[in-house]
């Protein structure tokens, strides 16, 4: 019997859920998906807000890296405006939607689109050598049937993290 059908769906956690979703076992998602709080989002996006072939990213932020400058704390490099609501700001304003305003899973209605805002990312959330990246993980998801079966891949290279 395979692992997929193992679980009632009724029992599954939302993480479990996600998997079955993707055809993995959860243990072989993405990490940014292996969290329940973010399962559920991307779960509500794929149900509620997704047409077939709509990307999404999937962000899981690392706070270290918004905080390499004690005296500044939340602001890159200790700069002011160098902070996670700034590539938020980029996310929104180059057509994705932030999901539940939770600044964790976006939206966007075209590949192009998606392309468009990883282009208009600022050079200061790129990795830099020595500080912290800005994210521990990223993953893209695509919704591929009506039924809400889903495809993910890293999208890590938006932030160029060196892994």
């Amino acid at each position: 019997m395979s692992f997929l059908r193992v679980f009632r769906r009724g029992n599954e956690t939302p993480v479990e859920k996600l998997a079955r979703k993707c055809g993995k076992m959860p243990m072989t998602l993405p990490i940014v998906l292996q969290n329940n709080d973010i399962a559920t989002n991307v779960l509500y996006a794929v149900k509620n807000m997704m047409t077939v072939d709509d990307p999404t990213i999937v962000i899981q932020w690392n706070d270290p890296g918004f905080n390499d400058v004690p005296a500044m704390p939340g602001c890159r490099n200790g700069v002011a405006g160098q902070t996670k609501n700034a590539i938020v700001t980029v996310f929104t304003t180059n057509r994705g939607t932030d999901i539940k305003g939770l600044n964790t899973v976006f939206l966007f209605k075209t590949n192009d689109d998606l392309g468009q805002c990883e282009n208009n990312l600022p050079q200061w959330s790129r990795h830099q050598n020595g500080i912290p990246d800005v994210c521990v993980s990223a993953v893209v998801v695509h919704k591929l049937t009506l039924s809400g079966q889903i495809d993910v891949a890293p999208f890590d290279y938006a932030f160029n993290q060196n892994r």
